[in-house]
């Protein structure tokens, strides 16, 4: 007891102090708060950041804006969890449809079983957002989240991938019954499955932006889909991999065995950016803990989403409309593409047997159809290096929305015009080209080349759209005490959230448009000339051409700053107004434009 009552007595007096700095600050908190960057940081030792050192007195403004500059090192550990995440992912795209398939699912069930994914992003991860921006845990507001996420994903996959296995054992002696039971078992493990994977990446997203200055939004962003397009390149080679011939030990079928490596993975990753990221203590934070009271109960969810909808800024609402219409296609591209280039493989081959050869078991057919599976996976790995290359490449040539001069030189690979928008912009075009091309596709060499094509614009679906919140977030953060902001939503949990529900209504709706087409035109496995995907992937084109009309409209830094000096009565051409004029209450933050 006494030693609950030392901590008690250690907490009011931290919170008191932390109160009496933010009232009074010092003349060099001043100059901190008013300029809106940290203080200056000693000589980066990667250990030093890693344990979450910080420089004595130094003042944070937010989650972003007091943020000291992170080494490349940081930031790889920061994002570590995107990459571990992703390889589950790939193993639920790539062998998620085809598992279901086997398990004598029609296609019109099976496109709605993948509706569990657009319900996570509407309903547990803006919950997720709201739970951990009030989180007052010791151990941090997002790592909780993410470990138990990681948890149960790990358990999900093993249960979904034994699903026929656990069934046939419980119900042994009711033989009629196994089928039905295990495609139950296995739709009850997809939405645990999506909705624990749906947690991990909500509060991993918010990790990011919790932890980086807003200079570095942009390059963090980059790195977590960097690191996305690796996970999804180990996921793809281990894919196309005949797994149970060289682990056997591990299971008797390719999913088995990619459910380990995936749970492996995503275990690892978590634990290394848990272990060596630290939080702020929520315990300390006194804004932080008026949250909680006002956010410590899951019915003020909806409450809290609508309003967040209703406070968004005018330049994330707009990057919200645009991801609403581009995931209306990005959903048929993540699900279908396995069994849109594996039926394609599979009628090649059975095209180009012999008339007069004997009919092919039910056994016979099975190792084909794992054969066009491991088949649509290189197709996959394609896809996956081209984002990769794309992510990597895409930093040095898109010019940056904020730099911070003193420390980031130009890169002389940078093109002027090609800012993160309009490169945005390009690659809805190049998606809705693409699945228009299905017209003229009829081999599967050939849907091996438009899937890798889609790399390019989903390298940006990774990146830019959290780059540009993750900016506006930043920018309204440090200017939170200026009327104009107040009105703006600025917590991070809470923007991602909504973000999400963004990108998951127009899956929903993507998903129930694929069951009718499916009803309509789907044909039993292995008959020819289903054109059911096909149909739904150029439909799905029409999506992002709306798309990249939105992205057009979205603002540059320099529009951005204009369009704040006229609400403070300022002409644009009275230039930049100096920080110490303009003094700590409106925290304007000294950003450059690199050009």
């Amino acid at each position: 007891m006494a030693g609950e009552e030392l901590e008690r007595e250690s907490l009011v007096h931290e919170l008191k102090d932390e109160e009496n700095r933010s009232r009074h600050p010092t003349p060099a908190n001043q100059s901190v708060v008013g300029s809106g960057t940290s203080s200056p940081v000693p000589e980066d030792h990667i250990e030093d950041e890693i344990l979450g050192s910080r420089t004595e007195g130094e003042m944070y403004l937010g989650e972003i804006s007091g943020n000291p500059t992170r080494s490349s090192a940081y930031i790889f550990l920061l994002t570590l969890a995107i990459g571990g995440l992703q390889i589950s992912w790939s193993t639920e795209f790539s062998n998620g449809t085809p598992f279901l398939l086997s398990l004598g699912m029609s296609k019109t069930l099976m496109s709605l079983v993948w509706i569990a994914g657009p319900l996570s992003g509407v309903l547990v991860q803006p919950v997720v957002g709201m739970l951990s921006d009030s989180s007052m845990s010791s151990f941090g507001r997002r790592r909780p989240f993410m470990v138990g996420g990681a948890a149960f994903t790990t358990l999900s996959l093993f249960m979904l991938s034994w699903s026929k296995d656990i069934v046939a054992g419980l119900l042994a002696s009711f033989t009629s019954a196994i089928m039905g039971a295990t495609q139950l078992l296995a739709i009850i493990m997809v939405y645990v499955l999506d909705f624990s994977v749906g947690t991990v990446q909500a509060s991993a997203r918010a990790f990011i932006v919790d932890n980086v200055p807003i200079h570095q939004q942009q390059v963090a962003n980059a790195w977590a889909a960097v690191l996305t397009g690796v996970g999804n390149i180990i996921g793809f080679i281990l894919g196309t991999m005949n797994l149970p011939k060289i682990f056997p030990f591990l299971g008797n079928t390719q999913f088995k065995c990619l459910a380990v490596f995936a749970s492996l993975a995503l275990l690892i990753s978590v634990g290394f950016a848990c272990k060596y990221i630290k939080e702020k203590d929520p315990r300390f934070d006194v804004h932080l803990r008026e949250q909680r009271v006002k956010r410590r109960s899951i019915p003020d969810f909806f409450r809290h989403t609508v309003r967040g909808i209703s406070r968004l800024s005018p330049q994330v609402r707009l990057i919200c409309d645009t991801e609403f219409f581009a995931w209306t296609g990005y959903f048929p591209m993540l699900f279908y593409t396995t069994t849109y280039v594996g039926e394609m493989y599979y009628q090649e081959v059975i095209h180009a047997r012999e008339p007069s050869a004997p009919q092919l078991t039910s056994d016979e057919i099975d190792k084909l159809w794992e054969e066009a599976t491991r088949y649509a996976s290189w197709s996959l790995l394609f896809y996956s290096l081209t984002s990769l290359f794309a992510n990597l490449i895409l930093p040095f040539v898109i010019a940056p929305s904020y730099s911070d001069p003193d420390l980031t030189k130009p890169s002389p690979f940078r093109i002027k015009w090609l800012t993160l928008p309009r490169s945005w912009m390009l690659s809805h075009i190049v998606f809705a080209l693409a699945m228009l091309s299905t017209f003229f596709i009829h081999t599967g060499r050939q849907a091996t080349v438009m899937i890798a094509v889609l790399g390019i614009p989903w390298a940006h679906a990774l990146w830019a759209p959290f780059a540009l919140i993750a900016e506006d977030i930043a920018r309204i953060k440090t200017n939170v005490r200026h009327p104009n902001f107040e009105r703006f939503e600025h917590e991070a949990g809470i923007i991602m959230g909504v973000h999400n529900v963004f990108v998951s209504l127009p899956q929903v709706l993507s998903s129930l448009a694929s069951s009718v087409i499916f009803k309509f035109l789907a044909k039993p496995r292995g008959e020819d000339d289903d054109n059911s995907i096909v149909w739904i992937f150029r439909l799905s084109g029409l999506g992002a051409i709306v798309a990249a009309y939105l992205s057009t409209k979205i603002k540059t830094p320099d529009q951005l700053s204009e369009e704040d000096m006229m609400f403070d009565g300022l002409s644009s051409d009275a230039g930049s107004v100096d920080n110490e004029e303009a003094g700590p209450a409106d925290g304007q933050m000294r950003i450059s434009r690199e050009v």
